[in-house]
């Protein structure tokens, strides 16, 4: 199904509304309200990150489907969900409105969010960068599985398909945070990355959330639907 110019422009505002409550929110947590580090205040930025998912899943998903995720985006090519030029566009816009979320991050909250390179995700020191990759796989695995179940089963009611990604996404936060950041988009790592110019591990956050998603997407269809079950639904 061919997408257009409506979809590009929900996955622009959907990536924007994703990126910047989840990055400002660990700039609210961590300084504005004096928590001693991102990993003490990991679940208001759970819940807020988790929040804002859903709303955007309600928002915008029957216009898009809602991936605001390259992660997402990539498999959903992989699987041939989505034709390549609209997979393309829509890698367009997450960036564009990753980056636009960064700066209007920086703009806002410019010295209290330079303290924690405005909400940039990074490794915690007791792991390496190969375990935060799969760390970030595994949280990613398990996001796209419930979007493909929302996406492509018709299994899941409309009415719960935001609850149920949303949640997903808060639990990811709430195990990983503390490991990783939680990012399991690497559009989250990207636009806070390019407002700190911090960009030493920004690769964890792209290899780890395709190579999950990717995995969770053939699972899911090749291994855990029958042929008369898949179809291409959106939210």
């Amino acid at each position: 199904m061919k997408m257009g110019r409506e979809a590009y422009v929900a996955e622009f505002l959907g990536t924007f509304a994703l990126v910047f409550f989840g990055s400002v929110s660990v700039t609210i947590f961590t300084v504005v309200l004096g928590l001693s580090s991102p990993a003490s205040s990991i679940l208001g930025i759970a819940i807020a990150y988790g929040l804002v998912l859903m709303v955007m899943v309600y928002a915008v998903g029957y216009i898009s489907g809602c991936h605001i995720n390259p992660a997402i985006t990539i498999t959903a090519m992989a699987l041939r969900k989505l034709e390549v030029d609209d997979g393309i566009a829509y890698l367009v816009a997450q960036v564009l409105g990753a980056t636009s979320a960064g700066w209007a991050h920086a703009l806002i909250l410019p010295g209290a969010g330079k303290l924690v390179d405005f909400g940039t995700p990074a490794p915690s020191s007791i792991i390496s960068q190969s375990t935060a990759v799969a760390v970030e796989a595994i949280i990613t695995f398990f996001l796209m599985f419930s979007v493909y179940a929302v996406l492509y089963t018709d299994r899941v009611p409309a009415g719960v398909s935001g609850v149920l990604i949303g949640m997903t996404l808060t639990a990811d936060v709430l195990i990983a945070g503390p490991l990783t950041g939680g990012a399991a988009n690497p559009a989250r790592a990207l636009g806070p990355a390019i407002a700190a110019g911090s960009y030493q591990t920004l690769w964890v956050y792209f290899a780890g959330p395709i190579a999950g998603a990717l995995l969770a997407g053939f699972v899911y269809q090749y291994l855990l639907l029958q042929k008369g079950l898949r179809s291409t639904r959106k939210q």
